[in-house]
């Protein structure tokens, strides 16, 4: 009995000495400590080119008259362990513009685009969640910038600590598409045992959108924090993944604000959900073994709205059923309304008789052997289609382009076809807790036959039907059919 007793302290003991060591975490950027700057491996991963000592992700959200900003505040170190770990002195920040609805065009093929008077219905990743405002607020409430870059590289030479300042303005925004930016930097002079930090703040107007975070990435993170104080006019639900676990808390708070309209009132508390989460010791996650997407594995939060409302306006409810997620889907103006137009090539496939084919899976062959001998894969994954027309005229175009034109085209003779809502492999798994369109990255084209379902992706191998890329080849899916008859499928 004394023996284990005995035991049992020890245990508690060194539970509580490795508790005190993790507390020593440096925290204090503009100065590495002497054990930083001499590190030369870092002892859990000895193989590691570089670790992450310690990455602090602020979210503060500022109340304003008409709405709410966000501020992301991200500051990160670096140790550099080997050569290869250089690499870690580039920095890639990407954030968002969202050109105002009214000046939208069909072109744009990012998201999905509805009517934003339509409260039931869905734009894109971002409206999904304002869809109960105005025009006008998402016309104000549409950007992101990256502010207040700073990055320093510490290197010892002899017992003396050198700095290399990164220069004001010494970064490169680029854009990516209408809607995704980048704003890129490289650390000054870091090399093998240089120690890095860096900050910047990613301010955004999208505040009722909550950008995932993740604690973990390619190497091992000693420690990473979270720390978000939300208003609790916004409610959103969070949902932690990853094999390794984070330290989650929340707790009530406050937040307090003064009205732009007059900077001589008093300041107003109002509720907050003070939200933390915490890493400690997390492995590093190379991508490879089979793993089509980091994301599924990695240690992070995930937040989606639940509930919003202005000061003083009744509450909107914002959770979704995945029948309302199909409805919005079929509502939107790019793939909904296109689902309800004639195939530019109906002309043609009235010509050649395929509607008198009698064999329905014969007949679908025969139109994707048409469609696809006027059309040709560019390469890319998308989620909006073009219109069908342009499409044909430009002879191709991305995967939801062509699979479009071949839904309007199966439509055309007589068969039941419908698109295939899915989320790709290499983006993770779809959840299907808190339905949302954003889970979705792409759509395949589906024929309903009492004999089986035939399926089909502009990417597949030579056009033939139940021949999927292992990228599409997925768990779960949504056939997205009209009059409420939906269903999940899959393809594994």
């Amino acid at each position: 009995m004394k023996l284990n007793l005995l035991q049992l302290f020890v245990l508690l003991f060194w539970s509580a000495c490795m508790m005190m060591a993790q507390d020593k975490v440096n925290m204090k950027f503009g100065k590495p400590t002497k054990e930083e700057m001499q590190m030369t491996t870092y002892e859990a991963e000895p193989d590691a080119e570089a670790v992450v000592l310690c990455r602090l992700t602020d979210v503060e959200y500022s109340i304003q008259q008409t709405g709410y900003l966000v501020d992301y505040r991200e500051k990160v170190r670096i140790k550099v362990l080997k050569p290869s770990g250089v690499r870690y002195a580039k920095v890639v920040v990407p954030f968002l513009k969202n050109t105002p609805i009214d000046n939208r065009n069909s072109s744009s093929k990012k998201v999905l685009k509805v009517d934003a008077t339509d409260n039931n219905s869905v734009s894109s990743s971002f409206e999904e969640q304002a869809g109960a405002m105005t025009t006008a607020d998402l016309d104000r409430y549409s950007e992101e910038s990256v502010e207040d870059v700073k990055a320093t590289a510490y290197n010892l030479q002899g017992s003396k600590v050198v700095k290399s300042v990164l220069k004001k303005g010494a970064f490169v925004e680029t854009k990516i598409d209408d809607q995704h930016y980048q704003v890129e930097f490289t650390v000054p002079d870091v090399k093998e045992g240089t120690v890095i930090e860096y900050e910047y703040t990613l301010h955004s107007e999208l505040f009722w959108l909550l950008h995932d975070w993740f604690a973990q990435c390619e190497i091992p993170v000693v420690y990473a924090k979270l720390d978000m104080n939300i208003p609790r006019y916004l409610l959103f639900n969070l949902e932690e993944h990853g094999v390794q676990r984070l330290i989650t808390s929340c707790e009530s708070g406050t937040m307090r604000f003064k009205l732009e309209s007059d900077p001589l009132a008093a300041q107003t508390v109002v509720p907050s959900n003070h939200y933390i989460s915490v890493g400690r010791n997390l492995k590093g996650m190379k991508q490879g073994n089979g793993v089509w997407s980091m994301q599924d594995n990695c240690a992070g939060i995930t937040a989606l709205l639940k509930h919003y409302s202005m000061r003083g306006a009744a509450v909107v409810d914002y959770t979704r059923t995945w029948e309302q997620i199909d409805e919005m889907v079929l509502k939107s103006d790019d793939l909904g309304k296109q689902l309800q137009e004639h195939s530019p090539l109906a002309a043609e496939l009235k010509e050649a008789k395929i509607e008198e084919i009698a064999d329905m899976r014969q007949r679908a062959e025969a139109v994707a052997k048409l469609v696809l001998s006027k059309v040709e894969w560019n390469g890319r994954y998308e989620m909006s289609p073009a219109n069908t027309e342009e499409t044909l005229k430009n002879g191709g175009g991305s995967n939801v382009d062509i699979n479009m034109l071949l839904l309007q085209s199966l439509q055309d003779v007589g068969l039941n076809a419908a698109p295939v809502m899915l989320r790709m492999r290499n983006q993770g798994v779809l959840t299907m807790d808190y339905p949302s369109v954003q889970k979705y990255t792409t759509f395949i084209v589906g024929v309903v036959l009492p004999q089986g379902n035939l399926y089909l992706d502009a990417s597949s191998a030579d056009g033939h039907f139940n021949a999927l890329p292992e990228l599409l080849q997925v768990e779960k899916a949504r056939l997205v059919l009209k009059e409420k008859k939906c269903q999940w499928v899959k393809f594994k």
